[in-house]
């Protein structure tokens, strides 16, 4: 998002103020960091939380980390965090910093694309067996299950558990 275009022409010289004196007040080693110790398997676990699986991008993830600096500094206009995140991230990171963001998050798309089409071809009705092959008992009895009761009478139909008309295994 152009953060250019929501500017107010009254108040451009004390949010350039403000903005520079919260770029001085930020601890670049926090805003730098990787997010989950660098591991893009726990970063796409993160992000498919839910139902919807979120594309992650670079730039993003450094956003994350200049969102808890301005919280730590009790900065929350969203406005000045966002010219904050374009100004870091096109000015202040070197090209090698910003690749390590691309990196991970691209890591972590790769992955998570991975577990979408593998959940995909589970959930895939072609993929799935839906003819009954019964080759021998023992696989009949663990696939379908074993048969307690081959009474066909009324009695064990409709009673739980079976028919009490005949003789009693109780004293």
């Amino acid at each position: 998002m152009n953060a250019q275009r929501f500017r107010n022409p009254s108040t451009t010289n004390d949010t350039q103020t403000i903005l520079n004196t919260f770029l001085d007040d930020i601890n670049y080693n926090n805003v730098n960091s990787l997010p989950c110790n660098n591991d893009p398997r726990l970063l796409a676990s993160r992000s498919r939380r839910g139902r919807r699986i979120q594309m992650l991008i670079g730039k993003n993830l450094m956003k994350r980390n200049v969102f808890r600096e301005a919280y730590r500094l009790n900065i929350r206009n969203r406005y000045l965090i966002n010219l904050a995140v374009d100004t870091i991230w096109n000015l202040r990171l070197t090209p090698y910093q910003r690749g390590r963001f691309i990196i991970l998050a691209t890591s972590a798309n790769i992955i998570n694309q991975f577990t979408v089409s593998r959940t995909r071809l589970i959930h895939n009705p072609n993929t799935q067996i839906t003819t009954h092959r019964d080759t021998n008992e023992l696989e009949q009895s663990i696939f379908n299950g074993i048969n307690f009761n081959d009474d066909d009478s009324f009695d064990s139909l409709i009673l739980p558990a079976g028919s009490f008309s005949g003789p009693s295994s109780f004293p």
